[in-house]
């Protein structure tokens, strides 16, 4: 992945170029308008993005935004948030592949278990190994998150993945 300097028209590291000249690089305070309002264009809370942004992926086709993951770093935990793609750019693998992104990143940056919720993706997460859990059972810390006590709703689904389990990478 690029360092987060680095402006999309800067990408040429092969290694950073997904399919059909989509790329992905570390995002930096720089892209934080493009990313909130693919959020906000999305339905997904963008209000506190700006605090996290130097934990985002962000994928770009010639220039413009066209997917997005983040993630808080909560000590061995962390909240997987703010994984979308725009409607143009869907169904061709960036969502998995930004997945798979972050999980590296997080195993990177020593997080053990990672949490989410969601309201619509619960079978593409479960597909990628994670379960099921109850919002009362997540780490004080990742409840005290602005994602749970207030951006997402009550009736989204709380989810968690242990980061060493294994699991191949979908």
């Amino acid at each position: 992945m690029n360092s987060g300097n680095t402006s999309p028209s800067d990408k040429d590291d092969p290694a950073d170029h997904l399919i059909d000249g989509i790329t992905c690089s570390m995002a930096s305070r720089h892209d934080l308008p493009m990313v909130r309002a693919l959020l906000s264009e999305n339905a997904l809370p963008y209000e506190d993005v700006g605090e996290h942004i130097g934990h985002f992926i962000l994928a770009w086709n010639n220039g413009t935004l066209v997917g997005t993951v983040g993630v808080e770093l909560l000590g061995t935990d962390g909240l997987l948030r703010s994984l979308c793609v725009s409607t143009s750019y869907r169904n061709r693998g960036i969502a998995s592949e930004l997945c798979n992104r972050i999980e590296e990143y997080v195993r990177n940056a020593g997080v053990n278990r990672l949490y989410l919720l969601t309201i619509t993706a619960k079978f593409f997460f479960a597909r990628r190994g994670y379960s099921v859990c109850a919002r009362e059972s997540v780490p004080p810390e990742v409840e005290g998150t602005a994602e749970f006590r207030f951006l997402c709703p009550c009736t989204a689904v709380c989810m968690v993945r242990c980061m060493d389990d294994g699991a191949p990478l979908r």
